[in-house]
């Protein structure tokens, strides 16, 4: 598989190395389901990078239990009652860095009370291409008149590609490779052009790339065909 050429930085490879961790030891803490716990917050909004943080609760029993549900990307701990803080606790949490670009809810449940995590999604997913762009030479008056050459497009999440020629360029021709219609990871398409019935000169077009939900949702193609003089 030939080697994409990323027209955009990837966000997710720089900002991975930013998650945070907490101390956090496990995802649950066997306890008393039925104890009754009033955590001082119940909701709160993460952002996508890995991050950790503190909420503090009472409850009526020294042993609650606490449940992250198995989730596998909310790790929890819990401490003892701090020290002349009047019986309240601490529960630790860390949550591991979001790739995707949509937003993921999680609970804890805390003895009889719950505590809702809710992570942003990371940024969208970025369209890559290869080749930038597309030259072409062909002889005019030769037995083949046609020249074609592939065009890969790619991201780090499935979409729905789409590549379109400019309509004024007849001498352009864009077929997909494949006909699934579902997003996808990688697509590529057969990119051809005709000298057929051309004078020897310089053709220029383009291809429109079409990925929504991509943060370059939009992006172009040069195309050039010469068309040379027989010898």
């Amino acid at each position: 598989m030939p080697q994409f050429f990323l027209c955009v930085n990837s966000q997710f490879a720089k900002m991975a190395v930013l998650a945070i961790f907490s101390p956090a030891i496990a995802l649950a803490q066997a306890g008393a389901p039925d104890c009754h716990a009033t955590p001082k917050e119940t909701h709160k909004e993460l952002p996508w990078a890995g991050n950790a943080g503190e909420i503090q609760w009472s409850a009526d029993q020294l042993d609650c239990k606490v449940d992250t549900g198995g989730l596998p990307w909310i790790t929890v701990s819990v401490m003892p009652p701090v020290s002349g803080g009047a019986g309240m606790r601490v529960l630790r949490y860390s949550v591991d860095t979001n790739f995707a670009s949509s937003k993921r809810e999680g609970k804890i449940e805390v003895g009889d009370a719950t505590v809702t995590l809710e992570q942003a999604g990371g940024p969208a997913p970025g369209m890559a291409f290869s080749p930038s762009r597309l030259d072409f030479t062909i002889a005019s008056g030769t037995g083949s008149p046609e020249l074609t050459k592939t065009l890969y497009v790619g991201s780090e999440e499935p979409l729905l590609f789409a590549a379109i020629p400019a309509a004024a360029a007849p001498w352009l021709k864009v077929k997909d490779s494949s006909d699934v219609k579902t997003p996808q990871k990688r697509r590529s398409y057969l990119v051809t052009v005709t000298a057929e019935g051309k004078a020897p000169g310089v053709y220029q077009s383009t291809i429109e790339l079409d990925a929504p939900g991509a943060s370059n949702a939009k992006e172009v193609v040069p195309v050039t065909m010469t068309v040379e003089k027989a010898k």
